[in-house]
């Protein structure tokens, strides 16, 4: 257990100074593989960082992302927001709503929150400040809209926790539903609430013609994300499958179909994802090097030992805090990884289905990408609107508030997760 303690400590200190995640997690392990363990480092690396790259369901992660870039290129993501924009624009806090729906359209295709909010708050942000929403609101509805992507299927961080946890992808993905959807509702009210509150403007009314032209327009863009969810649910494809036609699909409506998309910009989009995927993919190869190292020290099954003469209520409150701690400062993908083999097996003792577990792990790790010091969607959106990240996440406050009481409707009631799978 002591050893453990120590190995953590030495990751969370070379996180805190500012080393990258995956570098830490490399240099975490190497060191305490040098000075307490009696292994050969190079030949643990070598095997670790090989095995824990090498994985078929991995390869829906890159492809994802490609899908996401071409979106946004192709202009896929402008349809999304104008056929979101005719469902609930009139209602107060209109242009709010539709974020968070454009989100939910967004999602059954990206995975990624990154990618949500990236793509569309660059859409939605200028957009409705134009309209007189004052920008650090904007700025943090869509950051924390942007976690309804990695919930809702495809979700790579559940594709990730599949491979952490050895479970069946489809089913964690199923699980995702409604607990995304339940997160949409509860952000669209309360966009409504404050909206009402602060008195921030509404759209006028769509004509039926503008109506028309908008979802004759959205049609194409709209199938994308129900072809995937419905393929993934009923079994047409696996979620790698999944991940290569929602890339040809995205391809051909950039290209073909809108003709937004020209061949001599399909490099940069390309190299776009690529870059994004690089990183992902080497934070899991270097986390599955600390993940060993883990194993060696005794850690989890202390942990589990210690953890598991709490019940399984209490036991879930602890998780909920300590992921909720951690997430803050630590990259997602990565602590799903780190956590998942720790507390699983706790968690299968006690009772609590792992599919189930494996939502309430991810959504606590995506709550801190809207928390600071790290915060990467709060840091996007920040950046776009052009505001420092605290006071966007002054803003946040209401929308963060939101998020956590989903989280306790998702940890406390199981069927939530299991109804579909």
């Amino acid at each position: 257990m002591t050893s453990g303690i120590l190995l953590l400590s030495t990751l969370f200190l070379l996180i805190l100074v500012g080393v990258p995640v995956a570098y830490a997690f490399l240099g975490a392990g190497l060191i305490f593989v040098v000075v307490a363990l009696d292994v050969p480092a190079a030949p643990l690396v070598a095997q670790a960082t090989t095995g824990g790259a090498d994985s078929i369901p991995l390869t829906a992660i890159p492809l994802f992302l490609l899908a996401g870039s071409l979106m946004n290129a192709g202009g896929i993501t402008r349809r999304l927001v104008e056929f979101a924009s005719v469902l609930f624009g009139r209602l107060p806090g209109g242009l709010g709503v539709v974020n968070v729906g454009t989100n939910v359209f967004f999602s059954g295709i990206s995975g990624s929150a990154a990618a949500d909010a990236s793509a569309i708050g660059k859409a939605m942000i200028p957009g409705m400040a134009a309209q007189g929403y004052p920008r650090a609101f904007s700025a943090a509805l869509t950051s924390t809209a942007s976690i309804i992507g990695p919930i809702i299927p495809p979700s790579i961080p559940l594709i990730v926790y599949a491979i952490a946890a050895n479970q069946k992808i489809k089913p964690l993905l199923v699980a995702g539903i409604l607990p995304g959807l339940l997160l949409a509702a509860v952000l669209m009210v309360m966009v409504i609430v404050l909206a009402l509150r602060r008195n921030y403007p509404r759209q006028g009314l769509v004509s039926a013609r503008v109506a028309v032209l908008a979802t004759r327009d959205s049609l194409a863009a709209l199938l994308m994300p129900g072809i995937i969810i419905a393929g993934i649910v009923f079994g047409w494809f696996t979620a790698t499958e999944a991940a290569a036609v929602a890339v040809l699909y995205a391809l051909l409506l950039s290209t073909v179909f809108y003709r937004e998309l020209d061949w001599r910009r399909l490099p940069a989009v390309f190299l776009d994802a690529a870059r994004s995927s690089a990183v992902i993919l080497f934070i899991i190869a270097a986390a599955a090097v600390l993940g060993q190292v883990f194993v060696r020290t005794g850690f989890p099954s202390a942990l589990a030992d210690t953890l598991g003469v709490l019940g399984p209520v209490l036991f879930l409150v602890v998780v909920n805090l300590i992921l909720l701690v951690f997430g803050t400062f630590m990259e997602g993908n990565a602590a799903i990884i780190i956590f998942t083999p720790l507390l699983l097996p706790t968690a299968v003792a006690l009772g609590i289905d792992p599919i189930h577990f494996g939502i309430i792990v991810v959504f606590n790790l995506m709550i801190g990408l809207v928390t600071p010091p790290v915060g990467m969607s709060l840091f996007i959106s920040s950046n776009i609107a052009r505001l420092p990240i605290l006071t966007v996440a002054r803003a946040n406050i209401p929308f963060l508030a939101a998020a956590l009481v989903t989280l306790v409707a998702i940890t406390f009631w199981p069927q939530l997760s299991l109804a579909l799978t």
